[in-house]
């Protein structure tokens, strides 16, 4: 018995001395006479240095939170954190708590005599009872979890060792703005990017882009359910109502099920979200039909030969086959699949290299069909702006600057076409070496055996890509459903929204005014008038084709429905793609990243420099252009969007470009991949069609492609955006400077000794894609 009275007491005068001390301390730091602590200070201390059997709660509580003794006696009274449990409450504090900080609800007799009972004795030091008896104190603790970060004292005033949430983030951090925005709505900070690094760095291990997207938005999904189940108050910014309800689950449970249910499917079904999605996925099926009826009725490739026929010299026929490859701007795979084919028989009359012929069809594929405005691709990229600009719009419309609110996806699409340096340069270096027939590097070498009478690919190739050309190619037959196509977009697009003041405007460049009419039309007509341009294009080519009788109705619906089976995982991509944009948009990756750099004094002027290498690091490694964009595309339209947000409205229309160079960025630098990339789709399908080996055209193409990227970067990206120079500047800049590098470092082909002369006889295999 005097061996637990003596534990007891020795507990007991530890505890005292833990309060002397830290009142000496404190008053030695304050310069002030120690103020005597309060019940519930003491009984927080108590929890702290008491042995469990006589102090149960002291564990538990000791687990939950860190009670700080010093900063807390500054304020003559306990600071409680929400995040606290609720024996360390006062009970009207609970009840404020419970009600959501409503000033509105007013506390009612009944409430006042249960707080009278659950409260603990009054405390008869009169230092307790000057701080406690501060009306406007306690209103302010009572309506502190709803002040927003703008309302949050100076931080310079409140003492920083603070602690302000279950985070370890003190209370000088949440109450500077900067900070409060750099934590963000979860407390995570910059750990907001991880779906977005777990989708890259999957995609860039396992080449697997719909598993890895997919896993992002699972990453993200969890996030929110640990996120929610952290916030005992409602934070600044109320979180989404379906977070509150799947967090209520069990956590694999309902992280799993609010990933597949709200995040993937949700964006796509439910009609105020997905409405204009589902006319983008559509258009994009559509599209994929006609084009395969088109390549079977033989409309495309009368197209291709028109122009092939008119190859008479090496320099000719470089420059037919560039020029084709334009003609085809509609679809990677069509540009391939017919190009490829075509003009293998005249490059070889030519002594021209299957490699040289491959990079052409490469690089008129992607780059033509990304820049096009009607075509395959334009569904998809004008999905991923569109999905960040309304992102942007919906959770924080105020402070957005005017050209931004009222854009959609096809305006943004549109105005970024000048800063798609990558895309505009590859097609420029590819015309000064078709019309000087100077080369350098491995292509180089390849030209001169080509000349010294190395032969090509067997004939037998060419037949197993492009086993169903036509026999007799009519080229009407695919000009008339591409007249219907651009003729039904463009008049829907400029009839609605047209005004004859926009056009009158000499201030305003030819993107300026086409953005302006766009606009004008509203959020959605963009989306209505592909979608009706790609039906009038369809229905236009099954009734030619009934019409000239040049293949069956069966035969033609089958290619039809090969066409739109080639679709389908890009738009797996595109679904998932919207899905990874919504969940980085409920963590608030914009504001984070946005307040990051801000913080950090990131030049904003190299913010497009940034994005085009990732993007071209991350294409190249996945070998998918349209997963890039997925990726990174809303990402980068939300975080731009907060960048002008903040910014002086003075400064809006200088800073403008730079907001169409961050898209055009990301747009361009994922066709760095799908043109050079060795995993690449396009790549492959290009060495195919045009019967090259894959391995030589990825090493004699690689060249050319770094040198188109360093021009956009050295002539593009930094003339307009760190110089501030119109893009007209930076493209004539590009194309002078690429000119000068073909005739410096290029030389013509030259014949080689017959030794160094290889002739392929052996077929060679056919990789499937």
């Amino acid at each position: 018995m005097m061996q637990m009275t003596a534990r007891r007491s020795r507990g007991f005068c530890g505890a005292a001395m833990a309060l002397v001390l830290a009142a000496a301390a404190h008053a030695s730091e304050r310069g002030s006479e120690p103020r005597t602590p309060t019940p519930r200070q003491a009984e927080a201390v108590l929890a702290e240095h008491l042995p469990a059997k006589l102090f149960p709660a002291g564990p538990r509580l000791k687990e939950e939170r860190e009670v700080v003794l010093p900063e807390t006696f500054s304020q003559g009274e306990m600071r409680v954190d929400p995040l606290l449990s609720d024996e360390l409450q006062e009970p009207g504090e609970r009840r404020r708590r419970d009600r959501g900080n409503d000033p509105a609800q007013e506390p009612t007799d009944a409430d006042e005599a249960t707080d009278a009972q659950e409260s603990p004795p009054p405390a008869e030091n009169p230092g307790e009872k000057a701080d406690s008896t501060s009306e406007e104190a306690t209103a302010g603790r009572s309506n502190e979890n709803a002040q927003t970060a703008d309302e949050l004292p100076d931080p310079k005033d409140t003492p920083g060792d603070q602690i302000a949430g279950s985070t370890g983030v003190s209370a000088g951090a949440a109450a500077d703005p900067v900070s409060a925005a750099r934590a963000g709505r979860y407390n995570y900070g910059l750990w907001v990017l991880a779906p977005a690094l777990v989708s890259i760095i999957l995609a860039i291990v396992f080449r697997q882009v719909v598993p890895a997207l997919f896993l992002g938005i699972l990453t993200g999904a969890y996030m929110l359910m640990l996120g929610q189940a952290r916030l005992a108050t409602p934070p600044t910014t109320a979180p989404p109502a379906a977070v509150a309800e799947y967090a209520q689950m069990h956590s694999a449970v309902g992280g799993f099920r609010y990933a597949v249910e709200q995040l993937v499917l949700a964006p796509v079904v439910t009609p105020e979200l997905g409405h204009y999605r589902m006319k983008i996925i559509f258009f994009t099926l559509i599209i994929g039909f006609a084009v395969g009826v088109m390549g079977r009725n033989g409309g495309t490739a009368g197209m291709v030969e028109i122009v092939a026929g008119r190859s008479g010299s090496p320099r000719r026929g470089l420059l037919t086959s560039w020029v084709a490859g334009l003609v085809v701007f509609f679809d990677d795979y069509a540009n391939a699949m017919i190009i490829g084919p075509t003009m293998q028989s005249v490059f070889d009359k030519l002594k021209l290299s299957r490699a040289k012929l491959a990079y052409i069809v490469d690089t008129t594929s992607a780059p033509v069909a990304s820049l096009a405005i009607i075509g395959t691709w334009i569904g998809a990229e004008i999905g991923y702006l569109g999905d960040g600009l309304k992102t942007v719009k919906e959770n924080n419309p105020e402070g957005l600057p005017g050209f931004i609110a009222g854009m959609d996806g096809m305006a943004a699409f549109v105005g970024s076409i000048p800063y798609r340096f990558y895309a505009i340069f590859a097609l420029v270096l590819t015309f000064w070496i078709c019309l000087t027939r100077r080369d350098f590097g491995p292509m180089w070498k390849a030209e001169s055996r080509a000349l010294s009478g190395e032969s090509g690919a067997t004939a037998g190739e060419a037949r197993i890509i492009y086993e169903k050309r036509p026999v007799v190619p009519r080229w009407w037959l695919g000009f008339l459903p591409i007249f219907v196509l651009v003729g039904v977009t463009v008049g829907i697009l400029m009839g609605v929204g047209w005004n004859q003041a926009v056009w009158s405007d000499a201030t305003l460049t030819l993107t300026g005014k086409i953005s302006e009419t766009i606009k004008a039309g509203g959020d959605d007509i963009s989306y209505v008038a592909i979608f009706y341009g790609a039906w009038g294009c369809a229905v236009t080519a099954m009734v030619l084709t009934f019409l000239s009788r040049a293949c069956s109705i069966r035969d033609a619906g089958d290619a039809g429905l090969e066409g739109m089976a080639q679709m389908f995982p890009a738009i797996v991509i595109l679904v998932l793609a919207w899905g990874l944009s919504q969940v980085c948009s409920e963590l608030e990756l914009g504001p984070i990243v946005a307040a990051e750099l801000k913080a950090r004094s990131f030049p904003i002027s190299w913010t497009p420099v940034a994005i085009f290498v990732c993007a071209c690091i991350i294409s190249f490694s996945t070998g998918t252009s349209w997963g890039t964009m997925g990726i990174l595309c809303p990402m980068t339209v939300i975080i731009m969007a907060e960048f002008f947000r903040h910014l002086p409205a003075d400064q809006v229309d200088a800073m403008t470009p730079l907001f169409y160079s961050a898209v055009g960025a990301v747009l361009t630098g994922a066709i760095f991949g799908d043109h050079c990339s060795p995993i690449s789709d396009t790549t492959v399908l290009a060495s195919l069609a045009s019967g090259c080996r894959h391995e030589e055209h990825v090493w004699t193409q690689f060249p050319y492609a770094l040198l188109g990227a360093a021009a956009a970067v050295g002539c593009g990206n930094i003339v307009t955006d760190v110089y501030g120079q119109p893009w007209y500047y930076a493209i004539g800049a590009g194309v002078a400077a690429l000119l000068l590098i073909v005739l410096i470092v290029g030389r013509p082909p030259r014949l080689l000794p017959p030794d160094a002369v290889a002739v392929s006889t052996k077929p060679r295999g056919v990789v499937s894609r």
